[in-house]
């Protein structure tokens, strides 16, 4: 036995190999997994598996994982490297396994074509990806596939392949069910043997869904009540995730169609196989597939996939001399392997830099509040991985409701009129006001994306009581002029009753204004500015000013544009952003009154940001030189 599997590891080395290549290119963190790490840091610092101290909330959906991370640290391992390496480590291992798999699956004299799922998967983007994220999902996908292996084995090992599936992630259940299904179903009598398995692992699982209820009072998860729902729109989210997977891996599903369609032609246990992904995949559109992107939640399934494809090519020439059948695999795989490795590259490379940047930013921005604030401050965040982990022992509000149990089971109803891409539609802006957070940060800066974001500025409270500071950052990888991160810092005490008054139609035009102006649209913008500033109650909310007087400023209309600036300062002189743009119009022109009466409040506003603010005036001086010296020039000629 021991001789065997040495054999079939050196086979299915290279395709390993190169699996192992890919994840250490990526070589980046999901800001998800600082979620986890939250979890961990906080119980080794001894005030227990929460995420904000003194609030006992399970925001996380892979217990057994942070179980597992605890563990190495307490042998002094670095649990955040761990979480890297076991997790390629599982990969390898998942690959392993469906190797195992597609051996048991293919007969006799088509050993050969076991091989080829096998290498499909290591040319893949999607394993490597996530298996080095820092997340539990490789872990979770080699356990769901060992226990796919078993049950076709009909070993009793299922059980405890089973039981670290449900202590991983909650889908552990649900693949206990499928496997009790597919037996009901291929074996048509009652399914003795999934039952007592997943049974058996019920009952190993009991200590941890006992824990669960006791230190959080809940057996489901809390992102559980954040983020399900269903919906038609949850549906169309779900086939188009389901939709892109097929287009990347899949083949658009040409090999489920050849099995479906020799459904009579297959083996009990290739049926199972094509009943467990065609499960698994309907519950896939069921929850309107994944927030994050590229195929985490096909993973468990994707080596499935791969011998789907590869037993589809068989269906067809398995009457072929094995000459024949031999010449078939191999241009076959040549050109399977190719697009397997280049049609999903793009959009997993995309979404590795947009994952490597948003990590990056969130610790600059923690760290930079952290830097600027001694005090013991809260934050109010819509994306809180990576940014939380930096914000050890301040309170941190996810204003999506993933670690918050007020926003994820008592949401607000939805604005009907609020547009967003994003998935996490649940959200209490009333709630989150009435914490009062010292900050605010929205994920794209100053602008409002996710609804939680938008629903804010339907309150009063916010619009003025929260205004914007930055911190600069020369950072090319975003700007060649470097970049400003940006949040909203309560400047004054909420007062009044917390109700939202704004319409949402202000929120809506004021969202559609900012995304013109980042399109370059600028007139277009300023009438959808306008749109908002007509339907809104006085004052007029500072920010909408502000953006509208940048478009003037892209338009060369700088008398407009000193005016509305003016404007703003008038009726709130907190805002830095109008103080930063009125003293380099003042240096340019030179004010040296109003020059010095800016930078006395920007260095009481934003001091750190003084020197940069200086160096943009300057700036801006010896380009207001060189376009005079060319003016000049053209009229002389």
């Amino acid at each position: 036995m021991l001789k065997r599997n040495i054999k079939n590891l050196t086979l299915i080395l290279p395709a390993i190999l190169v699996y192992i290549v890919i994840a250490l290119k990526f070589d980046f963190f999901q800001d998800d997994a600082f979620i986890s790490y939250r979890y961990v840091q906080n119980f080794l610092n001894g005030d227990g598996l929460v995420f904000n101290i003194g609030e006992r909330v399970e925001g996380f959906t892979n217990f057994g994982w942070i179980i597992f991370l605890i563990l190495w640290d307490s042998l002094n391992i670095d649990f955040i490297l761990v979480s890297k390496v076991t997790g390629i480590l599982f990969g390898a291992a998942f690959i392993f396994v469906t190797y195992l798999t597609a051996l048991k699956l293919f007969d006799e004299r088509s050993k050969l074509l076991a091989l080829l799922p096998v290498y499909l998967l290591g040319a893949s983007m999607s394993l490597p990806y996530w298996s080095q994220s820092g997340l539990e999902t490789a872990a979770f996908a080699f356990f769901a596939a060992l226990s796919f292996y078993l049950y076709l084995k009909q070993s009793w090992q299922l059980v405890f392949a089973l039981t670290i599936a449900v202590w991983l992630r909650p889908e552990g259940a649900l693949i206990a069910g499928i496997l009790i299904a597919v037996e009901a179903v291929v074996e048509k009598k009652l399914p003795i043997f999934a039952i007592t398995c997943s049974a058996i692992a019920l009952i190993f699982s009991l200590p941890f869904v006992a824990f669960k209820q006791i230190y959080y009072g809940s057996i489901l998860p809390n992102p559980f009540f954040a983020k399900t729902g269903m919906s038609l729109e949850q549906l169309t989210a779900g086939l188009e995730y389901t939709g892109r997977f097929f287009s990347h891996y899949g083949f658009y599903g040409a090999g489920l169609i050849v099995c479906v369609l020799f459904w009579k032609k297959l083996s009990d246990e290739m049926r199972a196989v094509l009943l467990i992904f065609l499960m698994y995949t309907l519950y896939i559109v069921l929850v309107g597939g994944d927030v994050l992107k590229v195929h985490r939640f096909f993973i468990p399934v994707i080596g499935l996939s791969g011998i789907l494809v590869v037993y589809s090519i068989w269906l067809l020439v398995r009457k072929f001399s094995s000459k024949t059948l031999n010449l078939v695999l191999f241009l076959s795989a040549l050109p399977l392997l190719f697009l397997t490795y280049s049609l999903p590259k793009d959009y997993v490379l995309l979404y590795s830099e947009r994952e490597k940047g948003l990590v990056e930013s969130m610790q600059l921005l923690a760290r930079d509040i952290k830097a600027s604030d001694p005090t013991d401050f809260s934050v109010a965040h819509t994306t809180i991985g990576a940014f939380s982990y930096e914000l050890m022992g301040h309170k941190v509000i996810d204003m999506l409701g993933l670690t918050d149990t007020m926003i994820a089971r008592h949401p607000q109803a939805q604005v009907i009129e609020f547009e967003s891409t994003w998935r996490e539609r649940k959200y209490n802006a009333g709630y989150v006001l009435k914490r009062g957070p010292e900050y605010i940060v929205f994920s794209t800066g100053d602008k409002p994306s996710a609804l939680a974001e938008q629903a804010l500025l339907l309150y009063p409270q916010f619009l003025k009581s929260y205004v914007s500071i930055g911190w600069f950052h020369a950072n090319p990888a975003y700007s060649l002029g470097g970049t400003i991160l940006s949040a909203f810092r309560k400047s004054r005490p909420l007062e009044g009753e917390i109700k939202p008054t704004y319409p949402p139609k202000f929120v809506r035009y004021y969202k559609m204004g900012r995304e013109l102006f980042a399109a370059g649209k600028f007139q277009e913008a300023i009438a959808a500015f306008d749109s908002a500033i007509s339907i809104t109650p006085k004052p007029i909310y500072s920010y909408l000013l502000y953006s509208k007087s940048l478009c003037h400023m892209q338009l060369q209309e700088h008398d407009t544009t000193r005016v509305l600036l003016s404007s703003i300062l008038a009726q709130d002189s907190l805002i830095f952003d109008a103080h930063r743009n009125l003293y380099i119009y003042s240096v340019v022109y030179v004010d040296s009154a109003a020059a010095l009466l800016h930078e006395r409040w920007i260095k009481k506003l934003v001091p750190w940001l003084w020197p940069r603010i200086q160096y943009d005036a300057q700036l801006s001086v010896s380009k207001s030189k060189i376009h005079s010296t060319t003016a000049s020039k053209q009229a002389i000629e």
